[in-house]
């Protein structure tokens, strides 16, 4: 499927968010940004955002950084290009945040 950047950053946002809509489905909030969105394209984003998530927070996880008796984060960078990769199409403030959901569920 070939939607444009912006829709795929829009729906990685939504999936991405607190609160009531924490670990929820992107279908229903996305299609009121876009209502041209058909119920395939909605279910297709909302896979490739479950997707991202999953790999991005499986690459944090199994790639600490050990500095003395302190265990820290892969830096952004490489966690961006490792990202990008696969994903090129995610714009600078959704890898930001998701590095940052990414070590947040590291921690946990």
């Amino acid at each position: 499927m070939n939607l444009r950047d912006e829709i795929l950053n829009q729906a990685l946002l939504l999936s991405m968010e607190w609160g009531e809509n924490w670990l929820q489905p992107v279908n229903d909030r996305l299609s009121k940004i876009y209502p041209e969105l058909s119920h395939r394209e909605l279910t297709w984003c909302n896979s490739l955002c479950t997707e991202v998530n999953k790999e991005a927070h499986r690459f944090v996880y199994e790639n600490p950084v050990f500095n003395g008796p302190d265990t820290g984060f892969v830096d952004v960078e490489i966690f961006s290009t490792q990202v990008l990769k696969k994903f090129g199409w995610i714009d600078k403030e959704n890898l930001q945040r998701l590095y940052s959901q990414s070590c947040y569920y590291a921690r946990k």
